[in-house]
């Protein structure tokens, strides 16, 4: 009986079997890391359109903690983030109901969080209006744009988390 081309060649059936393992076991770790890599760039696809920053404000670090706060937004409730630091700000689509803009306004006077309105309408009255006119612009006009950024972000969430909580029943103090 003729072999097939790819069976394993050896002297014994334990020599063969172990060939057989030791081939899946490569095409396996090949299957793996092709997944990784390309679940990687996907990744940093979607995180590119995250940030956008001309004037580096964010550093290194504050950039990895606002992606990290994208992906728990996303995963959590479904929801976008897009961050405007400078430069002309797009107005959100109606289209895309499910994102989140932040916007600093370099001249410190015209900073914004926009959301969604069923995230707003679970949030507190004038949080949003507040996050932006008031938190964003007078982090901006003292010269801490970044803590102003990363503080209404960080209040943001904290506030999306608490209207989830009571959603479900939970009291936040």
């Amino acid at each position: 009986m003729k072999r097939l081309f790819f069976s394993p060649r050896g002297h014994s059936p334990l020599e063969r079997l172990v060939r057989a393992l030791l081939l899946g076991g490569v095409f396996a770790l090949a299957i793996v890391a092709y997944q990784k890599h390309f679940d990687h760039v996907i990744e940093q696809a979607e995180a590119e359109g995250t940030i956008a920053d001309p004037g580096h404000i964010l550093t290194g670090e504050d950039r990895a903690q606002v992606l990290g706060a994208a992906q728990d937004l996303r995963r959590r409730y479904g929801l976008d983030l897009r961050l405007r630091l400078g430069g002309t700000p797009k107005p959100p689509s109606p289209d895309d109901p499910g994102t989140v803009w932040v916007y600093l306004d370099p001249e410190c006077r015209n900073s914004r969080v926009v959301a969604p309105a069923l995230v707003a309408s679970a949030l507190p009255e004038s949080l949003l209006n507040d996050l932006g006119g008031g938190h964003m612009d007078a982090a901006c006009r003292e010269g801490r744009s970044r803590e102003g950024v990363l503080g209404a972000l960080g209040v943001f969430i904290d506030a999306l988390g608490h209207a989830a909580g009571r959603g479900k029943g939970v009291q936040h103090e």
